[in-house]
């Protein structure tokens, strides 16, 4: 889906209807004969999208019309500097683009109809940051890190997608959490997305991330991030959780590297309840589909797993549940067709997801903007959630 030959817009804003002509003819879902005379947007970003700015949009349209849609989802780079300078410095709004362009049709889980996805060339600044900075010596990145956000700040790279509006779906919570059921459908989900993309040679792409890119920044931002989350959760931090994130502090990028070895698949790197639909009742399972690939990385599966495990349920549940919801997750894996992963092996790099799950949510809490309160809800209880569970992981055993 090349980019129309009219300008991206730069924000939701500056949609027009000429534009989305131009945007859902170039996807191939509108006909020549039709076009967009106006629409309506509604804004869902207010809490929905750390990284973008979301509207559902609902075209009207004249002449020709057979396949158009009824409504669309636009997503755009996030209007707030701090959040967009992350979405830009790790590239994620080009690999949920370059995703659905390369990998989509490879997915075995049900994922969103894309109608459109444009991006503008990478300048030679966007790129020199790209492919030196991650290769800098640690002191050299922790002393230019600072210079380095506020120039990813004012880039101007433009980024949209159009997507396939799922209103008619249950969105996940992940301030409320997600029953038992509703992991195990989620789980099984995920299963089938990794093993589609296990160990595959659709993995060998210059714009997929390895699990450790950028490991000297993301932990020289965990370092600068600590003492927000230490202040933030003072009375919740347990002598246990202390121990981890110290750690981390000395094994943090080792663990990043870890991760980025085998097995390696497609990580959906952002998989918690709010990026799930479920056509069913509140607290039963049915059948999910799969949103938001800004944060794609090729490592360890184990990452989402845990990821999505413990911030995403109630603690007692969480609890009495993890276990077997680990053995779920692989039961789907070999299911799907993959071989070779045992599950005494799952269950060690679960340790070791668990483990990134802390140092990406302290990098988070320090480095987002989450002034609004239902974003800060989510990293907060999802923070809580992981941090409660740092009592059963024995450092003693972790292998890097």
């Amino acid at each position: 889906m090349p980019a129309p030959k009219s300008t991206l817009p730069a924000s939701l804003a500056a949609l027009t209807p000429e534009w989305l002509t131009s945007a859902l003819r170039e996807g191939g879902s509108l006909p020549l004969g039709g076009r967009v005379v106006s629409f309506e947007a509604q804004s869902l970003g207010v809490g929905e999208g750390f990284l973008g700015e979301l509207a559902r949009i609902r075209p009207r349209y004249e002449g020709a019309t057979d396949g158009a849609p009824t409504s669309v989802i636009a997503k755009m780079p996030s209007l707030l500097p701090e959040n967009r300078a992350l979405g830009v410095l790790f590239t994620a709004y080009e690999r949920e683009i370059l995703f659905y362009r390369e990998l989509a049709a490879l997915a075995n889980s049900t994922i969103p109809r894309c109608y459109f996805g444009g991006l503008d060339r990478a300048s030679a600044l966007d790129r020199a940051a790209e492919t030196i900075i991650p290769r800098l010596p640690p002191r050299l990145t922790a002393r230019i890190l600072g210079r380095v956000m506020r120039q990813a700040e004012k880039s101007r790279r433009r980024f949209v997608l159009l997507i396939e509006d799922l209103g008619g779906l249950r969105l996940g919570d992940q301030v409320r959490g997600v029953s038992v059921a509703e992991a195990e459908a989620a789980l099984r989900a995920l299963a089938r997305f990794h093993a589609a993309y296990w160990e595959s040679p659709a993995l060998n792409r210059p714009w997929l991330a390895a699990a450790d890119m950028g490991a000297e920044i993301a932990h020289e931002m965990f370092r600068r991030a600590r003492p927000v989350l230490e202040a933030r959760f003072a009375t919740r931090i347990s002598p246990e959780s202390r121990a981890i994130l110290d750690w981390e502090d000395t094994h943090g990028p080792a663990l990043l590297r870890r991760l980025a070895m085998t097995p390696r698949t497609l990580n959906h790197g952002d998989y918690r309840a709010d990026n799930i639909f479920f056509d069913s009742p509140l607290g039963e399972a049915g059948n999910v589909t799969i949103i938001d690939f800004q944060a794609l990385t090729v490592g360890c599966p184990m990452i989402d797993v845990a990821y999505f495990i413990r911030p995403n349920m109630n603690p007692v549940d969480a609890n009495a549940a993890e276990a077997h919801l680990v053995e779920v997750y692989h039961h789907a894996l070999v299911e799907a067709g993959v071989r070779g992963y045992s599950l005494d092996r799952c269950r060690e790099d679960y340790v070791l997801g668990s483990l990134w799950v802390i140092h990406r949510g302290t990098l988070l809490i320090g480095t987002l903007d989450l002034s609004n309160e239902r974003g800060m809800a989510m990293v907060d209880r999802a923070v809580e959630r992981a941090l409660e569970a740092t009592p059963s992981i024995d450092l003693a055993a972790v292998r890097l």
